[in-house]
């Protein structure tokens, strides 16, 4: 079950949007609207669609306009520097970054930092490798890794063979969290006898799957880096007739991903609080702007354990944007 100092977290961080939102002035929304940027290596997906939501409806409720930018994947690392030097160029007040590659985008992160504009990490806690944020938000990515980790040991104590779909190459988000799995595993006897990366894409992800499982029929588990891999494993091991004989655990729960794990074929959700980090990032910036520096610099937004037994039972109102909702 969740626990309840989890609740209390989740609860509270409603609770401060809630009261910044009701202190928003009439005289401030009459004053002009001052921009940001977001840039993101990649918008499609349950997780950035859910961030997207909670930025572009608390930058609304604050009086803020969003320039947003999607580089459309993770290997166009020079489009993505291009929209930054874009968005700095602007003069745009702040930007929420999501790095491809850290360590490729210092030039430009640099640019922008020298032009003043504050810099803000998107669902991540970097912009670049050499340039420190002036704050970030985030899930932890190496706690959802030992989560799931967590997960792993719980759903195969005696041990067993595991397929990694790790996630998009050289991401930082992914690396970090297959990182701390692995450490948290290391002495187990879950060995993992196949690893992939691939592009964020859920029909990419089903074909990598449906290989290993092709090469390893009675494969214990399978891991995703996020709920993009993870339902692609969990529909892999659907086609295979292996729902609950290969386990499948991964991070965030879209609506796909409670269709799985409803269907039998998904057993165990690192949930990430998408729109909540959303909302955050905006308010971040908004307390930035007004010179109010944030404790801890690095906000790192509560994860939720999901299961079978406590999915029904789980608040999803930050997890999920409105049913319907489109950008």
């Amino acid at each position: 079950m969740i626990s309840k100092a989890i609740i209390k977290s989740i609860a509270g961080f409603a609770s401060i949007l809630a009261i910044a939102s009701m202190d928003t002035s009439a005289a401030q929304a009459q004053q002009p609207k001052k921009v940001i940027g977001l840039s993101k290596p990649n918008l499609k997906g349950p997780y950035p669609t859910a961030e997207l939501y909670g930025i572009l409806d608390e930058a609304k409720a604050l009086g803020f306009t969003v320039i947003v930018q999607d580089a459309g994947g993770y290997a166009n690392i020079d489009k993505q520097l291009d929209q930054i030097s874009n968005l700095a160029i602007k003069k745009v007040a702040a930007i929420l970054i999501d790095p491809s590659d850290p360590a490729a985008l210092n030039g430009v992160v640099q640019q922008a930092r020298d032009a003043g504009i504050l810099l803000v990490g998107a669902g991540v806690n970097v912009v670049a490798s050499t340039v420190e944020p002036d704050a970030a938000v985030s899930s932890s990515h190496c706690n959802i890794g030992r989560e799931l980790a967590k997960g792993a040991k719980a759903l195969m104590p005696a041990g067993g063979s595991l397929g990694v779909l790790a996630g998009p190459p050289g991401s930082f988000w992914a690396t970090e969290r297959l990182r701390c799995f692995k450490e948290d595993i290391a002495g187990t006897n879950i060995k993992i006898v196949a690893e992939t990366t691939s592009e964020q894409d859920a029909a990419t992800s089903l074909t990598r799957a449906s290989e290993i499982l092709q090469r390893h029929p009675k494969l214990d588990m399978l891991y995703g880096a996020d709920d993009v891999y993870g339902v692609g494993a969990a529909r892999a091991a659907q086609a295979a007739d292996r729902c609950g004989k290969t386990r499948v655990i991964f991070s965030v729960l879209g609506e796909e991903a409670e269709e799985m794990m409803n269907a039998g074929c998904a057993d165990y959700v690192v949930a990430q609080q998408p729109v909540l980090i959303g909302r955050t990032e905006v308010r971040v910036i908004s307390d930035l702007l007004d010179g109010k520096k944030p404790e801890p610099k690095i906000i790192n937004v509560p994860l939720i354990g999901i299961t079978p037994e406590n999915l029904k039972t789980v608040d999803k109102a930050h997890l999920r944007p409105p049913a319907g909702w489109r950008p």
